[in-house]
């Protein structure tokens, strides 16, 4: 007999992310382990670092980015109000 969604106690977390979805599903995904995405639009306040020389992998060179939860941002400097993302930390060389 099939569980009622939510009666099924600590077993339900398990039957919702099998063994091997985890690493392809972002739901099951511990919060732990989860980065925090921003979003053209979304502020970054807290918990980036500013990136005073991009390198050659910055679309505009005199422009403003951070490193946020391990992707790189290009932000408004004033409002740090997120322009476009950039792509991951380590798909980038610095």
């Amino acid at each position: 007999m099939p569980l009622a969604a939510g009666n099924g106690g600590e077993d339900e977390a398990a039957l919702e992310c099998p063994q091997g979805l985890a690493m392809k599903a972002s739901h099951c995904t511990p919060a732990s382990v989860t980065k925090k995405f921003y979003r053209r639009g979304d502020h970054i306040l807290d918990d980036y670092i500013w990136i005073s020389d991009p390198g050659t992998w910055a679309p505009d060179p005199y422009g403003t980015y951070v490193q946020a939860g391990g992707y790189i941002y290009q932000v408004n400097r004033e409002t740090q109000k997120v322009l476009r993302l950039i792509g991951a930390k380590a798909n980038l060389n610095q």
